[in-house]
């Protein structure tokens, strides 16, 4: 066509809607119901989908051969089941949609499609549809690809811990009585620790990837599993015909996982423990189902590890006591994986818990260390009168120096003061705070090599502590083993830690710690990115909000219940973790709820509060976005 002939529209025209459906790889249908014929507006050959252009009878066409995915047969049955025997009213209509897959073009595989109707009606009965195909293949794979990411663990491909839990839920709910039982496996390395320890991160990640191999490989394609902590893995094994299956792969999988690892011709023992609990026998949902199998894998623990136990009643209130081929540092384990997963709520528990803030600041730093793999990690506090840093705490792996020692402040009292002063002038803004982070020393501060070396020190990532806008200290990550890359997790929790001690640290003129521990928690809180709230579990009603709720809901007010002013409800949200606290137990509720729009992590604890001893409370912490 020449340019003469070419002319803009002006307005909707036959050529226009053409265009825009050919974009949108679109193609329209009319299915007479009364004769079931199926006949297609436009010819086929030019569509993404082998379909033929006249179908009669239309009602058998997408079940016949290979035209639909054999995973969405049963879905499109439903639909096309429901639609047909729909009932309307006269002169009436009615819309409906599915996604499926259908084969391509010349057998060239599946593509994604959205199949939608218009169905008409005369006297109640369904007469004739209009409706159209549209190609959705690159949407809906991105889509997935989302999903996917979102719920899967990186280093093994298995389900994340949430994703697990609803996944494992989602099929119980499914049960009939008709159908096999499954079994719920919590699987936990024995001897990770050391390995990691010793051989560093990169050389841990390897195992974990292996094991989760090894996981696989034992376990059907359809059974469910993930990876619910760093070296702890949930199976659900669906369709058990016997407990002799079971028992067959547990005892595969320990075999299998029974191994030395070497590294620079050190050699250390690795094994798995193994705890199972049945369905429906000892519960019907995941997080009951849980409780029981880790039970069960405590008792593997203390009977020496490498072996699997299956629940019994008899474990009820049974002491685990350690024997002479347990680790003894197991109970250890436990709290750092506690401390792991839930840092913020472990830290404020062991505050109320002791009303020892210097027994929990050792405590977490001792932990920081270990799940990072650190030599040192560091709480020096600021002196203004004399405007130096001194060392206030310190954990120290093996190879670390310990600062504080006395021996080593006569030692090196010269390049002490040196360090302090170079990471002060380091100290710059980033998204994780105001830090001073260094991957090699012996490279960027060339001059100052003997600092580093004789200290001990090969990448550090230091955290300034302010309150009122004043410098209280930092909160240090070293290293010496190996020069490494702070990664965001690192960071962040190191950057969560010094806005916890900056509260903690505050000076202490006196020792009625305890009166002031409200306060501490309040500005803790305060300065937390979390949605953070307090609320009277009789009346819903919040007697502290933190200044993340503050800046989101700019007239956010303590005289409405929360579901009200937060979330404009006129009842409690759907899955309310505070209805699940008891009266007054130390336990936390951890519960997917949907709020402020979106599906939201939110846990709840019992907890006192300053001047409110005669109420019943709850602390609630949600994820902000």
């Amino acid at each position: 066509m020449s340019d003469a002939e070419f002319k803009i529209p002006t307005e909707f025209d036959t050529n226009i809607y053409k265009t825009l459906n050919d974009i949108e790889s679109m193609i329209y249908f009319k299915w007479d119901i009364k004769t079931d014929t199926l006949k297609f507006t436009a010819p086929v050959e030019s569509s993404d989908y082998d379909l033929p252009q006249t179908a009669c009878p239309a009602s058998s066409v997408f079940f016949r051969g290979d035209v639909i995915h054999a995973d969405d047969r049963e879905k499109f049955e439903d639909f096309f089941n429901n639609m047909f025997w729909l009932k309307g009213t006269k002169n009436d209509y009615k819309f409906f949609s599915t996604k499926i897959r259908l084969m391509g073009k010349g057998n060239s595989g599946y593509l994604w499609a959205e199949v939608r109707l218009l169905l008409y009606f005369d006297d109640a009965a369904p007469v004739v549809a209009f409706g159209c195909i549209c190609n959705i293949n690159v949407k809906q794979i991105w889509q997935m690809e989302l999903l996917h990411s979102a719920e899967h663990d990186v280093l093994t491909g298995f389900l994340n811990k949430t994703a697990t839990q609803k996944h494992i839920d989602d099929y119980l709910v499914t049960l009939t009585p008709d159908d096999l039982p499954p079994a719920l496996i919590i699987i936990d390395a024995d001897g990770f620790k050391a390995i990691n320890d010793s051989f560093g991160h990169l050389f841990g990640d390897g195992v974990l990837s292996d094991m989760g191999h090894e996981i696989r490989g034992v376990f059907r394609q359809k059974d469910i599993v993930g990876r619910i902590g760093g070296d702890e893995f949930v199976v659900l094994l669906r369709e058990v015909p016997a407990l002799e299956v079971l028992e067959k792969r547990c005892n595969e999988l320990l075999k299998n996982l029974d191994r030395n690892y070497e590294n620079n011709n050190t050699s250390l023992p690795f094994s798995v423990s193994i705890g199972v609990a049945l369905y429906p026998e000892h519960g019907t949902g995941y997080l009951e189902l849980f409780k029981k199998a880790d039970r069960a894998l405590l008792e593997s623990k203390s009977r020496g590890k490498n072996q699997y136990t299956i629940y019994r009643t008899s474990l009820i209130g049974r002491s685990v006591v350690a024997t002479s081929n347990r680790d003894p540092a197991h109970g250890e384990d436990i709290r750092q994986r506690a401390f792991e997963d839930n840092m913020l709520e472990f830290i404020l528990s062991m505050l109320y818990e002791t009303q020892n803030p210097d027994m929990t600041i050792s405590v977490c730093l001792e932990m920081l260390g270990k799940q990072f793999n650190l030599d040192r990690v560091t709480i020096d506090k600021f002196n203004r009168s004399s405007n130096r840093y001194f060392n206030a705490y310190e954990w120290i792996s093996p190879f670390g120096l310990s600062l504080s020692d006395k021996d080593t402040i006569k030692k090196y009292p010269f390049l002490i003061d040196r360090r302090y002063s170079i990471i002060d002038a380091a100290f710059h803004a980033t998204p994780y705070g105001v830090m001073a982070i260094c991957q090699d020393t012996l490279k960027k501060y060339k001059n100052d090599a003997q600092v580093f070396e004789d200290l001990r020190i090969g990448s550090f990532a230091h955290c300034q502590i302010s309150h009122l806008g004043e410098i209280v200290g930092s909160v240090g990550f070293e290293s010496v083993r190996t020069l490494r890359d702070f990664s965001k997790e690192e960071l962040t929790k190191l950057s969560i830690f010094s806005v916890l001690l900056g509260n903690i640290l505050l000076d202490r003129r006196t020792d009625k710690i305890a009166e002031r521990m409200s306060k501490h928690l309040q500005n803790i809180l305060d300065h937390m990115q979390e949605f953070i709230y307090v609320v009277d579990k009789n009346t819903y009603e919040p007697i502290f909000f933190n200044s993340t709720i503050r800046q989101t809901l700019t007239t956010a007010s303590t005289a409405q219940t929360c579901y009200k002013r937060f979330h404009e409800l006129d009842e409690p949200c759907e899955g309310c973790p505070v209805l699940k606290l008891s009266k007054d137990g130390n336990e936390y509720i951890d519960v997917m709820i949907n709020n402020w729009g979106e599906e939201t992590s939110t846990r709840a604890y019992n907890i006192h509060w300053e001047d409110e001893d005669d109420k019943s409370l709850a602390l609630i912490i949600q994820s902000s976005f």
